[in-house]
């Protein structure tokens, strides 16, 4: 499926993420979401939060980058 923007091919991730997409991530109208991992006990096992406020995001983003955490932007 292609963009109906700019008609390049929108990427598969997207199109699993939200089928019904007639946009790539360039001419997406939704805002940015901040994703971070969290250790959820002492082995392997993690949660995934969203952050959806742009101002917190940004601020966790930054802590994240410092403290070294897996973190990243993500625009679905």
């Amino acid at each position: 499926m292609n963009c109906k923007v700019c008609n390049q091919p929108i990427p598969e991730g997207r199109l699993k993420a939200i089928p019904n997409t007639t946009t790539c991530t360039a001419h997406s109208t939704t805002e940015r979401w901040y994703v971070r991992n969290i250790i959820a006990g002492k082995t392997e096992y993690f949660e995934h939060e969203v952050i959806k406020d742009p101002i917190l995001a940004k601020k966790l983003h930054v802590m994240d980058r410092r403290a070294g955490y897996k973190s990243n932007l993500v625009k679905v």
